[in-house]
């Protein structure tokens, strides 16, 4: 008897797993490639927080804002580690309040004017000895955006957690699905196994022959998943918009980053097929040990 001529190619309960078990891969590409934009986007915002800062100027009575925004200019410029400090213009701190106050006239409002302020990475700033010389200047505060580094550090741990527990789920459900398959595949070709047991087969040797078509399914399913995920992707990439800081530059990024980036992307969303062969051969050949040691 050929390996693998005990179960039909054509049986419908590897026929529903293959389907199966090819969405629940599609679902974990999509939940492995949410968790790679996740980490690089936060990777990127968080640097950019970190090597930016900015300056306040408030508008204090008895005071020049102009002369004020000039010195803390002059101040921030020169002091070490800094390599650009700009003033933004009066419009700047308006637009920070458009969520709030829309986009109406604040002529009458007393808008601090802001310095956009850019540090060397390699040579950062001392922010104390900073904040102690910006006290010469009237109304000054520097903000060191910590608080909105550490809130983008903070939701991307959230959301990477609930990627691993989506991870988790799919591949709980999907050693639930091919225990159930694998039994469905012994009750519905019992009488084969019997046969094969009345002539002195072994378990075993039984479940060789039925190890074969749980692997080709899990193969088969798990590139179909990593096909329709990386399809997924390409339509976002495509038809996304045009942002470049939306889904659409995201996906886009995802699917064609460099090659030190590329590699590593691509090997967490390829190890799908490898993790969902492991799934149903490791299950199926365990289930089919215990079912068969039951039959017997």
């Amino acid at each position: 008897m050929k390996p693998g001529a005990i179960i039909p190619a054509t049986a419908a309960s590897l026929t529903s797993l293959t389907v199966t078990m090819a969405v629940m891969c599609y679902l974990a590409c999509l939940a492995i490639g949410a968790l790679i934009l996740v980490d690089r986007a936060v990777t990127s915002w968080t640097s950019a927080l970190s090597r930016e800062m900015t300056v306040q100027v408030r508008v204090v009575r008895d005071a020049d804002i102009a002369q004020e925004v000039e010195k803390a200019r002059r101040i921030t410029a020169a002091f070490p580690g800094i390599v650009e400090a700009d003033v933004l213009d009066e419009s700047a701190g308006a637009k920070l309040l458009e969520p709030w106050l829309g986009t109406r006239s604040l002529a009458g409002l007393p808008v601090p004017r802001l310095i956009r302020v850019v540090s060397d990475v390699n040579n950062p700033p001392d922010i104390a000895a900073l904040e102690q010389a910006l006290s010469q200047v009237k109304g000054a505060r520097l903000d060191t955006h910590q608080k909105w580094e550490a809130e983008l550090t903070r939701m991307a741990r959230a959301l990477s957690a609930v990627s691993y527990a989506i991870l988790l789920l799919i591949s709980v459900s999907a050693i639930a699905i091919v225990i159930f398959a694998t039994r469905a595949v012994l009750q519905a070709n019992r009488h084969i196994v019997d046969l094969l047991h009345l002539v002195g087969a072994r378990d075993s040797y039984i479940a060789r022959q039925i190890d074969g078509r749980f692997l080709r399914t899990g193969l088969l399913s798990g590139f179909i998943g990593v096909g329709l995920g990386l399809f997924t992707f390409l339509l976002l990439g495509l038809f996304g918009g045009g942002s470049e800081t939306g889904v659409a530059a995201a996906s886009r990024g995802l699917l064609f980053a460099t090659p030190s980036i590329a590699i590593w992307s691509y090997g967490m969303l390829f190890a799908v097929p490898v993790a969902a062969t492991f799934i149903c051969l490791i299950t199926a050949r365990i289930t089919l040990m215990r079912r068969l040691g039951v039959v017997t």
